[in-house]
């Protein structure tokens, strides 16, 4: 993806939601915050990301994304929608505080920046080792990332991801499971800003049509990209 052509406000959400870089690598994984203890199940962490993978199709949620610098001070807060269908398909609909639209449509990777009137497309291969395909990819995930546990005391199993081939835009991002399903999100950019975003009213397999995926660029928008 060229990053320089993007609006700012979209390259923020690119890095924050997507977890791709800005030509920055992150920081060594002792900078996140550990808690005290490791939520127990008989499952490996691989095995345990694959059988979400075997036994969800689709998911919507509520989100609420808060952004931290470096010294634990809150910059921005944002909600919206976030839906899933696998494989390949995933949508993120920020409502505030500004309007934002991600919509991977199998295909090609659509971002609608609503105020500047500005939408900008990329082929999805360009995530193909991201943790946003951890979970609405295909195949198995030890291919492309090691797994491990991470420390946690609030009831959830916390799955550290560290991609296998370094590309110097992704260190590592970690993903929380409550039920076998994901509930949370946490990473570290390059400004060493944690990004913690939490699902709630979660609905699993509640029937998503590869329709309900497709975006349309509204009438009069610049369209940059591919083809431009």
């Amino acid at each position: 993806m060229d990053f320089v052509k993007y609006s700012p406000r979209l390259r923020q959400a690119i890095i924050r939601l997507l977890f791709v870089g800005l030509g920055g690598t992150m920081p060594a994984v002792s900078a996140w915050p550990q808690a005290e203890a490791v939520a127990e199940t008989s499952l490996l962490p691989a095995e345990f990301v694959d059988r979400y993978a075997a036994e969800i199709d689709d998911l919507t949620a509520v989100f609420e994304q808060n952004v931290f610098d470096r010294d634990g001070e809150l910059l921005e807060t944002s909600t919206g929608q976030f839906l899933l269908l696998r494989p390949n398909r995933f949508a993120w609909y920020y409502e505030t505080p500004y309007e934002l639209t991600i919509v991977a449509d199998g295909e090609t990777l659509w971002m609608h920046d609503v105020e500047l009137e500005q939408v900008t497309r990329a082929p999805l291969s360009d995530l193909a080792a991201s943790p946003a395909m951890v979970l609405s990819g295909e195949g198995r995930v030890s291919d492309s990332f090691v797994l491990n546990d991470v420390a946690s005391d609030d009831g959830r199993r916390w799955i550290d991801l560290q991609p296998i081939e370094d590309g110097g835009d992704f260190h590592s991002a970690r993903i929380a499971f409550r039920d076998g399903v994901p509930s949370a999100l946490e990473f570290v950019d390059g400004l060493s800003q944690l990004t913690h975003i939490e699902f709630r009213d979660i609905d699993v397999n509640g029937g998503l049509r590869p329709r309900e995926f497709r975006f349309d660029p509204p009438a009069g928008v610049d369209i940059i990209g591919e083809d431009d």
